[in-house]
C-alpha cells in the first residue's frame, strides 16, 4: 500500500486579501467580518497565519465578492488533485469521496 505525501502548502493571504481590496473590500471590513483588529489582518497579509475560523470567513468574503479568485485560491488545496496524483491508472481500490466515472 502506497503512502499519499503530505504537502503543507502556505496561503498567499497578501494575494487574497490584495483581491479583495480590489473590490472595495478593505482591511477594516475583513477585521469587522472577523472579529478582529486590523493589526491582525496586517499581520496576515505579511505572512502570518489567521485562525481557521478567520481564515473561512476571509475565503467566504473572497467568494463572494470575487468567485474567480476564489476558484484560483481553492484549486491547490483540492483533494482530488492529490488523489490524481497518488493513485495509479488502472488500480482498482474504491474511494468513497471520488466520483466514479
Amino acid at each position: 500500500m502506497s503512502v499519499v505525501p503530505t504537502i503543507k502548502r502556505k496561503r498567499d493571504w497578501f494575494a487574497v486579501i490584495r483581491a479583495l481590496a480590489k473590490h472595495k473590500v478593505s482591511m477594516h471590513d475583513i477585521a469587522k467580518h472577523t472579529g478582529r483588529n486590523v493589526g491582525a489582518v496586517k499581520h496576515w497579509a505579511n505572512g502570518g497565519e489567521p485562525k481557521e475560523s478567520d481564515a473561512r470567513i476571509v475565503l467566504a468574503l473572497l467568494a463572494k465578492h470575487d468567485p474567480d479568485e476564489y476558484r484560483r485560491q481553492q484549486a491547490p488545496y483540492d483533494i482530488r488533485v492529490e488523489v490524481e496524483n497518488v493513485i495509479v491508472p488502472g488500480d482498482q481500490r474504491r474511494l468513497a469521496f471520488v466520483e466514479v466515472k
